[in-house]
């Protein structure tokens, strides 16, 4: 295509045929979970330009003298769209704003109806929208730290440990050191402890403020290699198509093994052939090892990407409930773990091993006040917003800890807990229209957990299972 047509161009048929028009750029990536990579187009910015003739666009503004096709018989990558004059701009002052506002938006193309089809799938948006966000990476790691706490609570120590090691990775994977020395030098870490204690929290927090993509695997649903069953490289699939098909990207992101408990000791199906628990270790040896790993980029029928891991953070979490000592999980060492099944060659390569704290009831109460994620603090979000007066008696605070302590899952309960006393007012309010709502402690107790655990524990006292 001509890109020398500002030069050639008198200034007199610029000016008669100026305009602006978006400019798409085609990409490729998961619209819907269930189906492969697709092509889409994605409006990059709104260009400032002229047409000197009715199938193209000279920028002005972003890439001055770059030449664009107009409307869909494109063939190139980025092309323009919607072309319109300097006239009809001024007949309508607020275009350019109108028009500014759907930078970012992303289309697929129909040929049925030779147009374009706006995106809605609600998993797509979301990842776009993580995408478009300001990049935080100028914030030093005090300032993450901070901004980590206001969601993470009674795990300060814990949160440090963590984003020490994972901070430190990207300063090590963004730097000019070879893949060796960077397979060396970054960390792997295992963090291990009660449910709902913000083990996953921890790590979604800081791969926000580092602007690195993540993916939290269940590791109960791989297999070895070989078997019928997920394997390793699903992973890295995973955090590919997470990545926006950006393979630097994915690369420098972090692979979350969850569930890494379960996959400790003895065969997973004993007495008979099939993966086994051991396997399932061993299958994980290269992606801690720092290798290359393939897989299809659409499964069965895509380009073959080549994934390597040298600069990849993993971090493996899991209760360990069966490693305690004392009901403690505190003074924990390697041998504990390949005593519990954790083969030695896995646990060495893993350097940094953090136990997360249990909660007291104050912990979980200050959680319930302080915590971004704490579910009051979410509603009087949701009530600000539906412009509804939100109060509570102060010994609900109380009740609701005691409940969730009862429930024995960490911070996750206290959103169990919450929804059950709030759902009966919710419906009074959307039935309603109440523009109040003040929560007290449920008068009926046939719905506590606290209840039904001494229920349960006195059953057991006495002999009754």
């Amino acid at each position: 295509m001509n890109n020398n047509l500002l030069k050639e161009t008198d200034l007199s048929d610029i000016l008669d045929n100026i305009g602006i028009a978006y400019i798409y750029e085609l990409k490729r990536g998961i619209i819907n979970k269930l189906k492969g990579p697709q092509d889409y187009y994605e409006i990059k910015n709104v260009d400032i330009g002229f047409s000197p003739i009715d199938d193209m666009f000279v920028s002005l503004k972003e890439e001055p003298g770059k030449c664009f096709l107009i409307g869909h018989d494109y063939e190139e990558n980025q092309f323009a769209i919607d072309f319109k004059s300097i006239l009809e701009v001024n007949d309508n002052p607020k275009i350019l704003r109108k028009y500014e506002e759907k930078i970012g938006q992303c289309f697929l193309f129909d040929s049925d109806t030779n147009n374009f089809k706006k995106i809605t799938d609600s998993h797509f948006l979301a990842n776009q929208k993580k995408k478009q966000k300001k990049n935080i990476r100028n914030l030093d790691i005090l300032g993450m730290y901070e901004k980590i706490k206001q969601t993470i609570v009674a795990q300060d120590e814990q949160v440090k440990q963590i984003l020490a090691s994972v901070y430190k990775n990207q300063k090590i994977i963004n730097s000019s050191l070879d893949d060796e020395t960077v397979s060396k030098l970054k960390e792997n870490i295992i963090v291990y402890g009660p449910t709902g204690t913000g083990k996953t929290e921890i790590l979604t927090q800081i791969a926000k403020l580092c602007d690195v993509p993540i993916v939290i695997e269940d590791v109960t649903s791989f297999s070895e290699t070989g078997y019928v069953g997920r394997d390793v490289s699903d992973m890295l699939s995973d955090l590919y198509s997470m990545s926006g098909m950006n393979i630097d990207l994915a690369q420098k992101g972090i692979l979350v093994i969850d569930e890494f408990d379960k996959i400790a000791d003895g065969g997973l199906d004993s007495g008979t052939e099939g993966p086994s628990r051991n396997g399932v270790q061993r299958s994980l040896l290269k992606l801690l090892d720092g290798g290359t790993i393939t897989f299809r980029e659409d499964n069965y029928d895509g380009n073959l990407i080549e994934f390597n891991t040298s600069k990849l953070t993993i971090v493996a979490l899991g209760a360990f409930s069966g490693i305690k000592k004392n009901n403690d999980y505190s003074d924990i060492s390697i041998k504990d773990f390949t005593d519990y099944g954790i083969i030695r060659e896995v646990m060495g390569r893993f350097s940094k091993l953090v136990s997360m704290n249990s909660f007291s009831k104050d912990d979980i109460k200050k959680i319930l006040l302080e915590s971004n994620l704490s579910p009051i603090n979410t509603y009087k979000k949701l009530f600000a917003e539906l412009g509804i007066d939100f109060t509570y008696d102060e010994n609900l605070i109380d009740y609701i800890a005691e409940e969730s302590m009862a429930l024995d899952c960490g911070a996750r309960s206290l959103k169990t807990v919450f929804d059950g006393i709030i759902s009966d007012a919710l419906f009074d309010i959307f039935a309603e229209k109440k523009t109040k709502i003040h929560l007290t402690i449920p008068a009926d107790k046939s719905k506590s957990y606290v209840a039904k655990k001494r229920a349960s524990e006195n059953r057991n006292t006495i002999g009754f299972c």
